[in-house]
Parts: C-alpha cells; structure tokens; sequence
C-alpha cells in the first residue's frame, strides 16, 4: 500500500529591515542650544548692569574704533592682548574699557593691570604726580574753593556726583556723603559699606593727603529707629564714621590727620523737613582751616600748639641706627 506524502509547508516571512540605534547627534545639537542660551543670558545679564557710557565703549571695541590704526587684524600679532610678549617679556596689558566705578579712571582690578607713574598719565593710578594739587594748608576762600574744585573732579571721574555735595564753609570744605533712592553706602541697619562708596573714599584718599589741614569725620543716620536697646543709632553711626576713617588712612590720608571722629545718630538732620530721608544717613567730612582746628582743639581741652619736628634731631637718630652693628641670626 503506498504512502501518501505529507504535504510541504512553504512559510513565506516578511523581511523587515533592522532598526538603527539612536545616535548621539541630538546630544550635540543639545549642548549647542545650552552653549547659545547661555551665552546670550551672559550677554543680557552684561547689558544690564553696563552703563550708557560703558556700552558705548564694548561697540566701539567690537567696530576696531578704539584702535588708533582702524580695525582689527587677526593677523597682527603686535597688539595682541596676550600675558606672552614674543620678545621673552612678560607683558600685562591694560584694560581696553575704563571702568568709571573703581577709583580714578583705574581699569579693572587695579591688581591686574599695569598702572603707570603720574609722568605717564597724571590720573592712571599710583604715581608720584596724581594731580595738579600743591601740598599745602589751605585757609583762604579762594584757596578752599579751589580745593573744592579738585575734589569735585575727583567725584565726578568716579560718578558719585549724585551721592556727594560740596560745602565751602567758613570753617573749611564740608564734603557730604549721603545715601539717595538708588544707591546705599553702607547696608541698611550695618556697617557694611558698598564697593562704590569705598571706590569714592579710596578715590578721595589720594588728594586729601596732599592737604595739612586737619580733618573732622561724623557719621549720621535717619529717624527709624534701630532694633535692639544695647546696639542703637549712636553706636552705628559711630562705627560707620569710624570704618569711613579707615578706608582713608588706608587710600592715602595721614595718620595724624584726622583729629575727630564722631557719631551723630539722627539728631542732625542734612533733611530736616524729612527726618526719614535717605539723604540724612550720610558720612560729612571737613577740611578745616586754623581757626576751625584751634576752636575744636579748645573745645577738647587739647593743646593749639603742635610740635615742630627736629629735622637734625631725627637725622643723628637715622644715622645712628644705620651704623648699629647687625646681630648674628640665631
């Protein structure tokens, strides 16, 4: 009996093509996105805390229009603002935008930039001329107005013009610095000054060490009261005055030279109108002139005659000291 065959089953499958593995392209263009937003984050945060004068300046710098040559070559290595000079010199370029808030027309950190004598710019940093300024007293009205002058323009260089006011007084130059609406000297209810203010102080360092005039510094504060019984008005006006005194002894300001540092709260109104007005918490300095001093020196009970150094006294004592014999180090 013959065998019937089995029949042969035929499965016809359907070729797919193999998905492909994601690649890390989107990864790329991702951190391309993250790269552009940041950057123009930076770009409005930048602009935002530039002045007008300081915009001009970055478009000015991107146009090649603060080159003396016209624009900028790429292939001009002689200008290069690299910290390399290709002589084997190590060279610290100064800073292309002036920075109006840090002092003197100083650019930048002071620390990073090369600063050069009075004899090179009469305004660019430390140097032996800083400005026009004779040493000397000043006592007479013409004198105190032309001291008042140069100290106007040192306010203005570093534009605090609207945060200090200039008094010639018979008894000298009042120099009032005062808070406004915009802008604070010292932190509310501290002692913690602002690097502008402290920028306006070191600017003024500089030019009131040039003048023998004896000084006077009092810190005031408006009409809210301070919270707290044991810390008030008087011992943060105090201490504001006295960390205004600093700041200038450290830009510039003889030792000696200020001979009163008061505290006066709120009981001296600069508003007398608004006793809470910004401008009423303010530091005041005053350059007196002889009269001035001598009537605070009474006042004090202190003595109006000051010692005259001995020059030849002082000069044996130098001489004797640089011809000691060392001491063995130990």
């Amino acid at each position: 009996m013959a065998t019937r065959p089995e029949p042969i089953v035929i499965r016809r499958k359907k070729r797919t093509k193999a998905k492909p593995g994601h690649g890390g392209a989107w990864k790329v263009a991702f951190a391309d996105f993250t790269l552009a937003m940041m950057a123009l984050f930076m770009v409005l945060w930048i602009m935002q805390i530039a002045d007008q004068q300081e915009r001009t300046m970055i478009v000015q710098y991107l146009k090649g229009d603060l080159y003396s040559t016209g624009s900028i070559n790429p292939f001009d290595l002689s200008r290069s603002p690299s910290l390399i000079d290709f002589q084997g010199n190590i060279a610290i370029q100064q800073a292309v935008l002036p920075a109006t808030s840090t002092g003197v027309d100083r650019s930048g950190p002071a620390m990073h930039n090369h600063i050069p004598l009075g004899k090179d710019n009469v305004k660019a940093g430390i140097g032996p001329e800083l400005n026009s300024l004779v040493p000397g007293k000043f006592e007479t009205q013409a004198q105190l107005e032309f001291l008042a002058r140069e100290i106007e323009q040192v306010i203005t260089d570093v534009s605090m013009n609207a945060n200090v006011e200039l008094q010639v007084v018979p008894q000298g130059v009042r120099i009032l610095m005062h808070d406004n609406i915009n802008q604070f000297m010292f932190t509310r209810g501290s002692s913690n000054m602002k690097p502008y203010f402290e920028d306006l102080l070191m600017a003024l360092g500089p030019i009131l060490g040039k003048v023998e005039n004896k000084m006077s510094i009092s810190g005031h504060t408006d009409s809210s009261p301070y919270a707290g019984k044991t810390f008030t008005n008087w011992e943060l006006s105090s201490k504001r005055a006295l960390l205004a005194r600093r700041v200038l002894e450290y830009s510039g300001v003889q030792r000696d030279q200020v001979i009163q540092v008061t505290g006066m709260a709120d009981q001296a109104p600069y508003i007398a109108d608004d006793p809470a007005a910004a401008a009423n918490r303010r530091i005041e300095m005053l350059v007196m002139t002889s009269a001035a001093e001598t009537q605070i020196r009474q006042m004090m009970g202190m003595s109006s005659e000051q010692p005259q150094p001995n020059k030849e006294l002082d000069s044996a004592k130098n001489t004797a000291e640089a011809n000691k014999p060392r001491m063995r180090y130990r």
